[in-house]
């Protein structure tokens, strides 16, 4: 039996969102709704920063890894929400298929922001 090894530095409440098609007068709209419409507890740890150049411009990635209990229904897309920071999942990882807790690879989500 994997542990989950930490548990008690699972110390953040975050909120989960995904972007679900509604329909309204034949358009459709993508809307941001709860995920899981309670809060869970999580733990937030920087893993690394990449730089690099695109098209001339200077962009620096920041990778955190945020890890919560086993959910079923977690993907990569959705949205995870910490105070004011919202974080976009890139990849989702269950170690050792052990149904324990996910790792979650996530980058900062800075969609409609103005900087």
């Amino acid at each position: 039996m994997l542990n989950m090894d930490g548990i008690g530095r699972l110390n953040k409440q975050v909120e989960v969102f995904q972007y679900k098609d509604e329909k309204k007068d034949g358009i459709t709209k993508q809307v941001l709704v709860r995920a899981i419409p309670n809060r869970i507890w999580a733990r937030i740890e920087p893993l690394r920063g990449r730089q690099y150049m695109e098209v001339y411009k200077e962009k620096l990635e920041e990778v955190h890894k945020i890890t919560i209990r086993y959910r079923k229904g977690i993907t990569a897309g959705m949205l995870i929400k910490y105070q004011d920071t919202t974080y976009k999942i890139n990849t989702v990882v269950d170690p050792y298929m052990g149904h324990v807790k996910l790792e979650l690879m996530c980058s900062i989500h800075t969609a409609g922001k103005k900087k």
